[in-house]
This record gives C-alpha cells, sequence and structure tokens, in this order.
C-alpha cells in the first residue's frame, strides 16, 4: 500500500552497518584500547563491562519508549533495552570480542504511549567465553557473560540468537512503532515495511502494520497481515487477539471461536503467563494466589531461576516458610548468586534459639 501512505524508500535513514556504526573518535579510542589488551580476551571483557556499566554500575542509564542507533545511544548515555545491546555488539565487535544479541521471553509487560498499548519484548547480549552464564559482572571475567540492562525483568535462560539483520527489523519495528503512537502514519509504514524487508519472518511486524492498517479503514489488508503474522509465529499472541477481536467485530463467531479456544489453549501451558500473574499478584500482596500461579509456572518449566526465586517470596509472604527454604536449596543447585538470592537467603535463614547459663 505504498500509494496509500505516500512511501518513498528515503524515509528510512538506518541500514544495517550505521545501527552498528560508532563515531570516529569513539572507534580510534576503543581501537587504542583493543591494542593494550593485546591478545587477552578476559582484559578486553573487563573493559567493555567498565565502558557500559562504570565503576559504580551506573554508566549507561536504561531509558524506554525510544530506540536508538549505537552512536546515538553512545552520544546520549542512555537507551532501551535494543539499543544498549546495540551499543554492547557495536563495543564488543570493536575490541574483537564473541558477543551475540539474544531475544529472551519474559513474563509480559505493558506501557501505554498515547492511545496504544504497547507490549514489550526483550533483548540482552550475551559475551562467550565457554564457561558458565553469569549476569554482568566486572569481577567474573573468565565466564560467559549476560549484558542485561534490564536484569530484573531478563532471564538467565539463553534465548534465540538474532542476525543483524534481525536485529535490524526489530529496530525499525520499535522505530515505527513509536510513529504510529505520535499519528505520523507515513513514517509508520515506511519502517514496518523496511522491518519486513529486512527480516521477513519476523512476525511482529506484520501484526504493528495490521494495526496501522486498521485505523486506515484497510480491513481486509490487516486480516491477510494477521493470518500471515501467525503462520509466522503460532505464539504471536498480540496478532492472535488481534485477529480474534476483528472476527468478532464482523459477527464471524464461529471463525473467532477456534482462535478464543488457540488463545485459552496458548495461556495454560505457557509459563510466562504464570510467572507473570504470580508477580501481578505479589504486587497485590495477594500471596496465596501468587502461590498458586507461580506453582503452575514451575510445573511447566525446568531451570528458571527466575520461577523459583518467586516463589520463594510468595511463599515467605504467605506464611509457607518451609516451602520457601525449599526453593532457595533449588536456586542454589542452579547456581543463582545474584544479589536478590543473596538478600533472600539471608531473610530465610533459620535462626537457632538457645539458653546460655547465667
Amino acid at each position: 500500500m505504498d500509494q496509500e501512505f505516500g512511501y518513498e524508500p528515503t524515509l528510512v535513514k538506518v541500514s544495517a552497518a550505521s545501527l552498528f556504526a560508532l563515531d570516529p573518535e569513539v572507534v580510534q579510542s576503543l581501537r587504542s584500547a583493543a591494542e593494550l589488551a593485546g591478545a587477552d580476551p578476559a582484559a578486553s571483557r573487563r573493559y567493555l563491562l567498565t565502558i557500559l556499566f562504570g565503576p559504580e554500575m551506573k554508566a549507561f542509564a536504561y531509558a524506554g519508549g525510544h530506540s536508538t542507533t549505537a552512536a546515538e545511544t553512545w552520544r546520549n548515555q542512555r537507551g532501551d533495552c535494543l539499543s544498549l545491546s546495540v551499543l554492547s555488539i557495536a563495543l564488543a565487535r570493536m575490541l574483537n570480542l564473541q558477543a551475540q544479541l539474544q531475544e529472551v521471553r519474559v513474563p509480559a509487560s505493558f506501557d501505554r504511549r498515547g492511545r496504544i498499548d504497547f507490549l514489550n519484548a526483550h533483548v540482552n547480549v550475551l559475551l562467550r567465553a565457554d564457561g558458565p552464564l553469569h549476569i554482568a559482572s566486572r569481577g567474573q571475567p573468565t565466564r560467559d557473560v549476560l549484558i542485561d540492562f534490564e536484569p530484573r525483568i531478563g532471564s538467565r535462560q539463553r534465548g534465540t540468537p538474532l542476525s543483524d539483520a534481525a536485529v535490524l527489523a526489530r529496530f525499525l519495528n520499535n522505530v515505527a512503532s513509536q510513529q504510529l503512537a505520535l499519528d505520523n502514519d507515513r513514517l509508520a509504514y515506511a519502517h514496518f515495511k523496511a522491518a519486513i524487508v529486512a527480516e521477513p519472518s519476523y512476525s511482529a511486524s506484520y501484526s504493528n502494520l495490521a494495526q496501522l492498517y486498521l485505523r486506515a479503514g484497510q480491513v481486509r489488508a490487516a486480516e491477510a497481515l494477521l493470518r500471515r503474522a501467525l503462520s509466522l509465529n503460532y505464539a504471536n499472541d498480540l496478532a492472535l487477539d488481534s485477529l480474534h477481536r476483528l472476527l468478532l467485530s464482523q459477527d464471524r463467531a464461529a471463525e473467532a471461536e477456534v482462535y478464543e479456544q488457540r488463545r485459552m489453549a496458548r495461556r495454560e501451558q505457557d509459563p510466562y503467563y504464570w510467572l507473570g500473574l504470580g508477580l501481578e499478584h505479589l504486587s497485590q500482596a495477594q500471596y496465596s494466589a501468587a502461590v498458586a500461579a507461580l506453582e503452575r509456572a514451575q510445573s511447566l518449566t525446568t531451570g528458571f531461576d527466575e520461577v523459583h526465586r518467586n516463589l520463594a517470596i510468595a511463599y515467605w509472604y504467605n506464611g509457607q516458610l518451609h516451602k520457601a527454604r525449599d526453593q532457595l536449596v533449588v536456586l542454589e543447585a542452579l547456581g543463582a548468586h545474584d544479589a536478590d538470592t543473596k538478600q533472600l537467603s539471608r531473610k530465610l535463614k533459620p535462626v537457632a534459639s538457645t539458653h546460655h547459663p547465667p
């Protein structure tokens, strides 16, 4: 629908190369550092983490709602998870480090911008060193390190590796979505189209473009996009929800019921749904409900430390201290040694009562 939305290729300014490019003075500085580090990857890794997190872990700030290129993020000293991860990859490459940007599943998290609700996906960076996986820390230079600027919502699970084209598609999709929220349909269309061209298998670009089509009254084309999104990713819940609503709005109840059943079946077997529900119950001090939801998540997962950690918290608040301590045993077996787990361990540590002679 190029004519409908006044499309011109020049409306899209970012390519895969420019997304990861750094300003010349930054490149020169990093090359000098790389030469000083020589062939020692551990020194380069420590240097990278110092750049990103600073001496007090406060170098680059997280700021949601606006994706930027590596060069822009460096100049701004802040960015969303995609922007900061892109910068991390760009810096790692300059230091000749093995870094992989990956997409990880997290519990559903929404924010509202204007008239649009956004479901937040999450990415982070894996620095490889052929060892156990640890959250980024300048004190662990010889192990695989997970660089995550929002670790409280992230996951220690290894995610889906993303190629540069796949990263570009997600960046362009983000820009398009931001323009959609600003009612700039022309720029939104151009960037959604560019995202699809960059990575034709990325389902979210199609389902998001469908929202633009619906707003423009292009209902039949929007339905085709939603069906295409679902053919690429059966688990695209937003496409599933949107298609279900679209069919209901056209009194196609029998067709809509098929997708309603799919929605319910996915939810029942989705550990991230139950984890998200458990976290919501915890935030509302509904501890029995939180325990039930998180126990359901536990039954559907293996090795998810975020499930066990939050279940321990729910048990603790619900007065089930023995079960809370059992979860700490599981966390210990999983090798979870982050600050939250250590703090929880201190709170749940049994206190012995003794009598001293006078």
